[in-house]
């Protein structure tokens, strides 16, 4: 049988993305996987049979543009700008910046990922994506402007629409106690651990969905998440 091959390659210090990667490659059943480390880096040698290749590299080349579009552009925008005393409010504003324009963006990355061999994911990232990090910058310098007067809550979710505001909702979402759907696109959304508090990683989740409406039927989340919710788009509570 003819065998496909790649590496997944990426400096140890990258530890959050790295954990992610090997959880979701679990997840895909094609695919045999290894690892090898020194002491500063980590390999992930992958094969599967040739006929489920176009399979297997869609769903890695989705999981490593997850890396770029939810873990690295997050971390982009948290270190230039200011965010302090982060609370829900503040992450729906980086939620909003780090989820806006990523349809344009999974393009590019799906473009340099299909030209390339070995995916080194922090060398593409710092050689290959300049461009995505200059348009980053561009957003960041505005919101770290806007932000120098906002003095409460309401100013921050004003900056978040402003920047974020074109960027349109189109789907329906359901939250039933912890349980969120998708309507629209009929599938369950699953957070990503980018916060380390499960209510700002499912907020970034929902964000990243563009609700148009949010219709919530039963409800574990804290008052202060449903109210950021409301912010960003019109939420319907049934009883």
């Amino acid at each position: 049988m003819s065998m496909w091959s790649n590496v997944i390659s990426m400096d140890k210090c990258y530890e959050r993305e790295l954990r992610y990667i090997l959880k979701e490659l679990a997840k895909i059943k094609d695919v045999s996987y290894a690892q090898e480390e020194s002491r500063l880096r980590e390999w992930i040698y992958l094969a599967c049979a040739c006929e489920t290749r176009d399979d297997v590299e869609e769903k890695i080349n989705g999981i490593i543009e997850t890396v770029y579009l939810a873990f690295l552009k997050t971390a982009y925008f948290k270190e230039r700008i200011p965010l302090y005393n982060f609370n829900h409010a503040k992450c729906a504003l980086l939620s909003s910046i780090v989820c806006f324009d990523n349809d344009f963006e999974s393009g590019i990355i799906q473009k340099t990922l299909a030209n390339t061999l070995d995916l080194n994911v922090d060398g593409i990232y710092n050689f290959r994506l300049k461009s995505l990090k200059e348009a980053w910058d561009e957003v960041a310098q505005v919101a770290a402007r806007l932000l120098e007067n906002s003095v409460c809550d309401e100013d921050v979710f004003d900056v978040a629409s402003f920047i974020a505001g074109s960027d349109g909702g189109r789907n329906d979402i359901l939250i039933d106690g912890r349980t969120v759907k998708n309507v629209t696109e009929h599938k369950t959304v699953v957070p990503i651990s980018l916060f380390d508090d499960e209510e700002f990683d499912m907020l970034f989740a929902i964000i990243k969905e563009k609700p148009r409406e949010i219709v919530v039927a039963g409800n574990d989340f804290s008052r202060p998440m449903l109210d950021s919710l409301s912010r960003i788009t019109k939420v319907v509570e049934t009883a």
